[in-house]
């Protein structure tokens, strides 16, 4: 999900976070290993630089999948933690965003590609937070 561009999604992506803390703590789907943060920082840089496109390995079993198809695999399951914790628009506003073919990410990457500046950017999102 990258870094948000508005405060609206902000919240969406933070109601989302909690939704999947509450999942993981009251199913505990897996069993937490010292090994489970051997990939932590490729996981961390790619969700960082790549949103929603970035690649996560699993480190049990290296298979990889993008961002994008974790969210919508998790949806479903999620969805009765974010009923619970009345977070159901968060949780559908990420899947929205999940399953649309564009990400700010890809939209920043994009300014800088066409020639635009760091401060050229940073200005483009003063402009979006200041709407």
């Amino acid at each position: 999900m990258g870094h948000p561009l508005t405060l609206a999604q902000a919240i969406h992506i933070a109601g989302f976070i909690q939704t999947l803390a509450c999942w993981l703590l009251t199913e505990r789907p897996f069993k937490h290993q010292p090994d489970d943060y051997l990939l932590y920082p490729f996981n961390r840089y790619q969700a960082c630089r790549y949103g929603l496109d970035g690649t996560l390995t699993d480190v049990r079993s290296g298979e990889q999948r993008s961002i994008r198809q974790e969210i919508l695999q998790l949806a479903d399951r999620l969805a009765p933690f974010a009923h619970q914790l009345k977070a159901t628009a968060a949780l559908e506003a990420v899947v929205r965003q999940a399953k649309s073919p564009h990400s700010e990410a890809q939209q920043m990457r994009d300014f800088i590609a066409n020639g635009g500046s760091l401060s050229g950017l940073v200005q483009k999102h003063c402009e979006i937070w200041a709407a």
